[in-house]
């Protein structure tokens, strides 16, 4: 893994969100997001690619860890100085989608790959953590 800095920019206080893992939950974190990101200094464009990489994470959060079990999950977002730093945290225990099954589901792990600067994807019996690092421009 690529060691980035850790400081952050002062003005901006980090974004932390919990929520329960409920389908139904993932517009208000979106939003949430988007909101933070109209505040920091990030391009509008690689916005729309963050909320769209982070909100895959967290429908996988809930789709394939949590599966309806009322657990939580943590998004965070932070600058350093070179990149914006978001994790995706869940408590649930993963299960790999079944691709036979729906053809047309399964790309959420390649959108992240392709929207971040770096990706990463931990899991353990606590639950999974994935981090992306979007460069900054």
């Amino acid at each position: 893994m690529t060691t980035h800095p850790s400081r952050q920019e002062s003005a901006v206080k980090p974004f932390e969100i919990d929520f329960s893992a409920d389908a139904a939950r993932l517009a208000e974190v979106r939003h949430a997001l988007q909101a933070w990101l109209a505040e920091v200094p990030v391009d509008p464009d690689q916005a729309y690619d963050i909320v769209l990489a982070v909100g895959e994470a967290c429908t996988n959060a809930v789709e394939h860890g949590h599966r309806g079990d009322g657990g939580t999950v943590r998004v965070t977002a932070a600058l350093t100085e070179t990149h914006l730093h978001t994790v995706v945290t869940d408590t649930g225990h993963w299960i790999a989608p079944r691709p036979d099954t729906d053809a047309s589901r399964g790309r959420g792990m390649g959108i992240m790959r392709a929207l971040s600067s770096e990706f990463e994807v931990s899991t353990s019996g606590a639950g999974t953590v994935v981090e992306m690092w979007f460069a900054r421009s």
